[in-house]
């Protein structure tokens, strides 16, 4: 038990600790009061939820058998209600630029069963990952607490076998609501959706509704009936064919920013403030991805899988292919899917000017995968890949950053496929994906083979590349605070973080000797290098690249750590804790891989400008030492400020002496 309250104090967060230091100091006794009068209602309120809770889920546990306990207790844990509309967001190649009036799913779910039963069909689309069956469980499971119920509610996923048995199995129909999950995983529906379609509907026409979950894109567009909002109908339309089965559609609306904050709260509570931190982080670099519930849940693994996610490729990487782990349940050979989503993602980019689009028909994606001997059927493909399908009919990806991410990958792999493509053909995003892709690999030599590659200049590249592993700042007049020496800051770019081991080996094998406890991997900022060898670095960078790399100015580092004297420390005037940088307060006693504290960046997105290691400067301390900038993982809190100077002789190489590179515009 203390453990677990020592626990939740250390994630509080600074300022909310002093708060509770200075309540405890002063108002002890009175606090002690309050929470003893509060205690009875406290235990009272907090063991009827958890007895509500366990009491739902033994229920629930109970009918819905063909469900491990595991996907119930995932469904039901953090749950957000969303919300519905009558236009189809995935219309839109931004689904959260569908204007559309949203109401609140459950309560209109309420209205709509409630009302006359002329109409009593109802169907849910939404696109794979936007939580259609987490809805129905969650939908179940408020009707199991409820002590008066209007209805009965059965709930029973289409993809089981024996339907017609279960049916016939439950008592009182007419009083029943049936909440039919997934039609588009019905191995049948799959065959012909049509002929299910009326078996369903005669094996449940005395019911008291019908709510069926399915995917957006599984039926054929030329089903819909546009003039009618809110209208599917299915089935023969000739005259003697039989009749239609008319259905009252109803999208699921993408997550907007005040779900996604809400989701966080919840998953993440006060006690795991640093958690919440670093989810929002991951959140505010994937804004596209994250209005599917699916993949927004998927933020949990990424924080608890113990990774660094210092950009978008990495975390696109990840949440694809957590994707695509999702579908093996239904498509068993993820590499083929994969694979499909790859060439794809090519074969659109590279053909979206005759066709009018990044888009394809639904007959020519069945060739595509027989051409490259992909061994998936067409309805997986498109029912069960990344792919949406447009207001004409046409499928594309559910985002098109998931198209030009894939791209870049396949660019990065070196695909025979985007070999001929230029530069001037690549998209910023692509520009952007290739950039943090390459820099993943920490090896400058790797431009030089894509500059063949793909036939252009140095430059073209270089300049993409460099423009996402530095900053720019444009620059300026300003004074040097500890000098207050007035200097015109020239416009440059600063690497986002210090040179690493990995990166000066490719200049310097033998330098692999020096390495010590303090600085021992390769993503670790090198060490025991002098001020002399920084420069023949740059020297030899600048080289390799066509560009000119060297080290900072004192000016220039300052410059980029304050945003131009508007801060005291590189991520603002908040004092320093070990969250913020690698410094002797820290009490790890040797160096951290770069980037490894999000909360110490500064907003232009520069990592480690504090702590770590001290970064060698151009300018002269004095007459015999070189400047040295940021303070290191040994040093006090206050050699992290911006403004603090510290001077070394320019031979001289020790654990705590690193440096980053910049560049003239």
């Amino acid at each position: 038990m203390i453990e677990w309250i020592l626990s939740i104090w250390k994630s509080l967060p600074p300022e909310v600790q002093e708060i509770l230091r200075w309540v405890f100091d002063k108002h002890l006794q009175e606090v002690v009061i309050i929470l003893l009068a509060l205690l009875p209602w406290l235990a009272r309120h907090k063991i009827s939820r958890i007895f509500n809770r366990f009491r739902t889920k033994k229920i629930v546990y109970k009918k819905l058998p063909y469900l491990s306990k595991i996907e119930i207790d995932r469904g039901l844990q953090y749950y957000i209600w969303p919300d519905c509309q009558s236009i189809d967001p995935a219309q839109r190649d931004e689904v959260r630029d569908t204007v559309a009036v949203r109401n609140d799913l459950c309560r209109e779910m309420d209205r709509l069963l409630k009302q006359d039963k002329k109409h009593k069909h109802f169907i849910l689309l939404a696109d794979t990952g936007m939580g259609k069956t987490s809805f129905l469980l969650n939908y179940f499971a408020r009707h199991v607490r409820r002590w008066r119920k209007p209805y009965k509610v059965e709930l029973i996923p289409l993809s089981l076998p024996g339907l017609k048995k279960k049916l016939e199995n439950i008592s009182k129909p007419e009083n029943t609501v049936l909440l039919l999950d997934a039609f588009d995983e019905d191995s049948e529906a799959i065959k012909n959706h049509v002929l299910r379609l009326t078996q369903i509907l005669a094996w449940t026409r005395n019911f008291h509704a019908i709510v069926i979950t399915c995917r957006t894109q599984f039926f054929p567009r030329d089903e819909e009936i546009p003039v009618e909002t809110g209208i599917i109908k299915v089935g023969p339309r000739s005259a003697g064919e039989g009749p239609q089965y008319t259905f009252f559609k109803i999208y699921l609306s993408p997550f907007s920013d005040d779900d996604v904050k809400a989701y966080l709260k919840r998953r993440f509570p006060i006690w795991r403030f640093n958690c919440r931190k670093k989810a929002q982080n991951i959140v505010k670099q994937i804004p596209n991805l994250i209005v599917r519930p699916m993949l927004l849940a998927y933020v949990d693994d990424l924080i608890n899988s113990g990774k660094t996610f210092n950009n978008s490729f990495q975390i696109y990487d990840e949440m694809v292919d957590a994707w695509f782990d999702r579908e093996r349940k239904i498509v068993e050979n993820k590499k083929a899917l994969s694979d499909f989503s790859d060439k794809l993602a090519i074969d659109l980019f590279l053909n979206r000017e005759s066709r009018g689009g990044e888009r394809i028909p639904y007959q020519e994606i069945h060739e595509l995968a027989q051409s490259y001997d992909i061994p998936i059927e067409t309805w997986q493909l498109t029912g069960r890949s990344l792919l949406n399908r447009d207001a004409e009919g046409n499928f594309k990806f559910a985002h098109r950053s998931i198209l030009e991410f894939l791209v870049a990958k396949r660019i990065l792999a070196e695909d025979p496929e985007v070999a001929n493509l230029t530069v001037d053909q690549w998209t910023e995003p692509i520009m952007t994906f290739f950039a943090e892709g390459l820099e993943m690999e920490s090896d400058y030599r790797i431009m030089d083979n894509f500059y063949k590659k793909f036939s252009a200049k140095k430059t073209d590249i270089t300049t993409f590349v460099s423009s996402k592993i530095m900053v720019s700042f444009n620059g300026g007049q300003y004074t040097v605070h500890d000098t207050n020496k007035k200097v015109e800051v020239k416009p440059f770019a600063l690497g986002i973080r210090p040179v690493t081991n990995k990166e000066y080996g490719q200049f310097d094998p033998a330098h692999r000797r020096r390495r010590n406890k303090y600085s021992n991997q390769d993503d670790q900022p090198v060490v025991n290098v002098s001020w002399q060898e920084a420069i023949k670095y740059c020297q030899w960078l600048s080289e390799q690249t066509g560009k000119n790399y060297r080290l900072p100015t004192e000016a220039e580092w300052e410059f980029a750590a304050g945003g131009g004297s508007k801060r005291e420390y590189p991520w603002g005037n908040e004092t320093p804790t070990p969250k913020h940088a690698n410094y002797a307060d820290s009490k790890i006693g040797k160096t951290t891989p770069v980037g490894s504290y999000p909360l110490g960046m500064t907003p232009e997105g520069l990592f480690d400008m504090a702590g770590n290691v001290w970064e060698w400067c151009d300018d002269w301390y004095d007459e015999k030492r070189r400047v040295l900038r940021g303070g290191s993982f040994d040093g006090y809190g206050y050699y992290l400020r911006c403004s603090y100077r510290n001077g070394c002789v320019p031979a001289y190489r020790n654990d705590f002496y690193g440096f980053r590179v910049a560049c003239s515009h």
